[in-house]
Order: C-alpha cells, then structure tokens, then sequence
C-alpha cells in the first residue's frame, strides 16, 4: 500500500526550499522510494515546483470570475494521474503552501481526496510546518513588501490582508484531522533548535526516515531570500514609486545584496515591527490553542510548542532603524547601479571593437579602389 503525503506549508516555513530540494532530486528521492510526482499542470505566475498546487487552484473566466467546478475538476483529474502511479512506489509527496490559507480545502474537501486514494488503496497524511504566529505575520507583511505594498505593519496588522491567515492553527489542524484523523497528521515546529539535523530539509527528510547526504544535489543560492529592517523600509518607501512596484523589480536584488554585505559587517539593524504591548497581546490570542497542540499532536504535557525566545524592540518599525543607515542604504544602491553601468558599457565597447575593426577595413579598402 502506497502513502500520499500532503505538505500543507504553513507558508513562510521553508516550503520553497523544500520544493526545489524534492525537485532538484527527483530521480534519486524515486530510488530511494519517494516519489515527488510532476502531474502536468501548470498554471500562470505558480512555479512549477509546487506539484500539489493543482488540488487548490484558483481558475478564473476571461472577467476573472472564479471557476469553481473547473477547480474541482482539476483536481479530481491530477488524483486519478496520482492513482495511476501508485503501485509504482511506496511513498509520494506533494506540496502546496496555498493549501492552508485556502478555505476552499476544508474538511468535506480533504475527506474526497482521502476516500478517492483510499478506493485506490491508499493513505492519505498531511505534513504541516507550523511557525510562531508573530513571527509568520511578520515575514509575510515583509514579503508582500518585497514585492510592492506600501503599507506599515502597524496599519497592515488591522487589515483585512491580515485577517486572510489562519493563525489559530489548532482550528485549522481540527478542520484537516476531522478528514484525515489525527494519527495522519505530520506536525513539525519551523524552529532551528526543534529540527532533526538543524535544516529544514533534513527534518522534512526524517520523516521518511532519510538522512540528508552529499549525494543529494542542493541548491546554490537562498530560495526567496528575505529582506528586513532598513533594506526592507527602504524598499516599502520607494514603492510609492510605480518603477519600483513590479513583483521582480531591479532594486530587489541589490537590497538583498547590500543586507548580506551590512549583516556581515556587523551593527545592522534587522527591525522589530509589534510594540511590545501589540507583542504581546496578539501572542495571548494564539497562546491556548498552541498548547493545545502541543499536547494533542506532539504529546509535550507542558504546553510547550515554541521554544524560541520572544524578542520585542522598540514601539513600532519607524523607530528601529536610523535615517543615517537608510541613507548608508541609498548611497550603496547608487555606486551598485553606477558600477553596473560602467560595466555595461565596457562590455558593449568590447563587442563594438571587432565591429568597428571591420568597418576600418572596408573604409580603407574602399579608398584604395576609389585611388585607382
């Protein structure tokens, strides 16, 4: 009997590095029994790595009207390509960071995926990263200005955008163990100190009881690196700017440039965005329900799901970096945009050399026959 695995996210968990470690590794994780299928959807702006991503798309109509029964058709048509492959392996992983926020994947939802692979005779697990409430908010708040929100965290933090995420993460693991049943639940703490080899990808491993060696290809550059503190104020400043509010805009590469540059130096100050009280009072809301989980999913009889220390700076974003460190951050992005233009022009004058080598060759030529 074959496993389906279902890794859920949460979002800001890793979940990108995952994708591209299973991947990258494909044909080795098949021999060693894990099977990271490529079920043959694609859909626009979702990168390909995300295999699950057809079970909770979203399908709209030329006037962007969702496609509900598209939807579903769609992802009964990726589980039966699944089923088709089941008696080849033992153990298949998909992954979907979507699927947690979306609440289309609700318990009805995840039950006829359980009961289609189990008429296939298959079990059906759900893998779950799960992070401290503030610290995802914060990272996502971060990331959607990465890309182009204006927007402060202390205004983001009441908005509606906020509000998308499904933080009391004890609700939402009952919505998905009333499908499933609790034994079929994989959950995992996205804290360094609570995984198994000290990496996301060798906890994610061990679950399939795999260790992490050098025979798996790794990726050489960080998957969908951060930005935080001045870099990432700086950047939310300059996207009241259109030239600046593309999702891959020119200046993002070179903030990120500059942040590791600045870390490494020392001194940099990576920004702290709750008050304290703000802190603290949106950690209570959360503080039962995590001990709950704690307790029910993990077996821990002290409560106790995160273990990282809570750090809290300062009385919002505007006060945890100096006006002098954005513009150190400025200037560096100037001499980076100059050096890379006068690197541009000496390769194009390399290039126009051998051209304009040739042009004086036919110029002199051409005065020798107009001499005769």
């Amino acid at each position: 009997m074959s496993t389906v695995y279902i890794h859920v996210g949460t979002p800001k968990t890793g979940t990108s590095a995952i994708q591209v470690f299973f991947t990258k590794n494909r044909k080795l994780l098949k021999e060693k029994g894990v099977c990271y299928p490529n079920l043959g959807f694609d859909f626009p702006g979702i990168n390909s790595n995300r295999n699950a991503h057809c079970l909770n798309a979203y399908i709209y109509d030329e006037n962007h009207k969702r496609l509900r029964d598209r939807e579903r058709e769609t992802a009964d048509q990726a589980l039966e390509k699944l089923i088709g492959m089941l008696d080849r392996f033992p153990n298949f992983v998909l992954s979907d960071e979507q699927i947690w926020n979306n609440k289309d994947i609700n318990t009805e939802r995840l039950n006829h995926y359980k009961e289609k692979l189990a008429e296939a005779g298959a079990d059906l697990k759900i893998i779950v990263y799960l992070r401290r409430q503030d610290l995802l908010i914060q990272s996502y708040w971060a990331q959607q200005v990465k890309e182009n929100m204006t927007t402060s965290f202390s205004d983001y933090l009441v908005s509606k955008k906020a509000k998308y995420f499904k933080l009391d993460y004890q609700k939402r693991l009952k919505e998905m163990a009333d499908a499933v049943g609790r034994e079929n639940m994989i959950v995992r703490v996205y804290e360094k100190q609570q995984y198994y080899g000290g990496n996301i990808i060798s906890d994610f491993l061990h679950l399939f009881d795999l260790e992490m060696t050098d025979e798996y290809k790794q990726s050489d550059h960080v998957v969908n690196a951060s930005l935080e503190g001045a870099c990432l104020e700086v950047k939310r400043l300059l996207n009241n700017n259109p030239r600046f509010t593309t999702k891959l805009n020119f200046v993002v590469p070179m903030l990120t440039t500059i942040q590791q540059e600045m870390v490494g130096e020392g001194g940099y100050s990576t920004g702290k965005y709750f008050s304290e009280k703000e802190h603290a009072e949106f950690l209570e809301k959360y503080r039962e329900g995590n001990e709950k989980i704690a307790r029910d999913y993990l077996g821990r009889e002290d409560g106790i799901l995160f273990k990282d220390e809570v750090v809290t700076e300062g009385d919002g974003e505007a006060e945890t970096y100096s006006a002098e460190e954005m513009v150190e951050i400025l200037g560096k992005i100037i001499v980076m945009q100059r050096d890379r233009i006068l690197q541009k022009n000496e390769e194009l004058a390399e290039l126009k050399a051998p051209i304009n080598g040739i042009k004086q060759k036919v110029k002199n030529l051409a005065h020798k026959v107009l001499d005769r």
